[in-house]
């Protein structure tokens, strides 16, 4: 059974589709390999790290032994409200247990946080900033008009092209038809 051409182009535009999808995903998950944490990066949600980093900043995370971190690095957690934060270490402590806890604060903020964040709760070190790529996470209508716009690019932009370039070679059929009528005229 052979498809007509207009169904087969569909049929391709929901495949490249769904690869660009697929290569976010896989992306995610190899980075979540290659960096050593579940959670490779982070956008920046408020102001308490600024002007280190600023609200919208998409942070990339690496996964680091709790015995690595050092004070001023700046590390991604769970805090006890259950949010995930970024913040700068300003302490560290070690248990009698040899369980490791931090003391952070935000850059902003006039105070540490007035909690300790235990090692176990520790998500990584932030490896490198991005700036504005994180409002994509932050503002979800943004992402859902990105994949609209991207959709409609494939689905009709290759179309209307297709259909220029086939105009453009009947054209050029025509004038080299005309071509050899008027030598054979001669």
């Amino acid at each position: 059974m052979k498809l007509k051409p207009k169904y087969r182009r569909v049929i391709i535009d929901i495949f490249v589709v769904a690869a660009v999808v697929l290569s976010v995903i896989v992306i995610y998950f190899l980075l979540q390999i290659a960096l050593g944490t579940t959670t490779p990066w982070v956008a920046v949600a408020s102001g308490s790290m600024s002007p280190a980093l600023e609200v919208g900043d998409l942070v990339i995370v690496q996964g680091i032994a709790p015995a690595d971190i050092q004070i001023q690095d700046i590390i991604v957690f769970d805090s006890p409200q259950g949010s995930r934060t970024i913040h700068r270490v300003t302490r560290i402590e070690t248990l009698p247990d040899k369980t490791i806890r931090f003391k952070t604060k935000g850059d902003a903020n006039p105070s540490e946080d007035a909690y300790w964040t235990l090692e176990q709760n520790v998500q990584g070190r932030v490896l490198h900033r991005i700036p504005y790529l994180g409002w994509l996470t932050l503002e979800p209508t943004i992402p859902i008009i990105i994949i609209m716009i991207i959709i409609i690019l494939i689905l009709f932009w290759p179309e209307k092209r297709r259909k220029r370039k086939k105009i453009q070679m009947e054209a050029i059929g025509r004038a080299n038809k005309l071509g050899q009528n008027e030598s054979c005229a001669l």
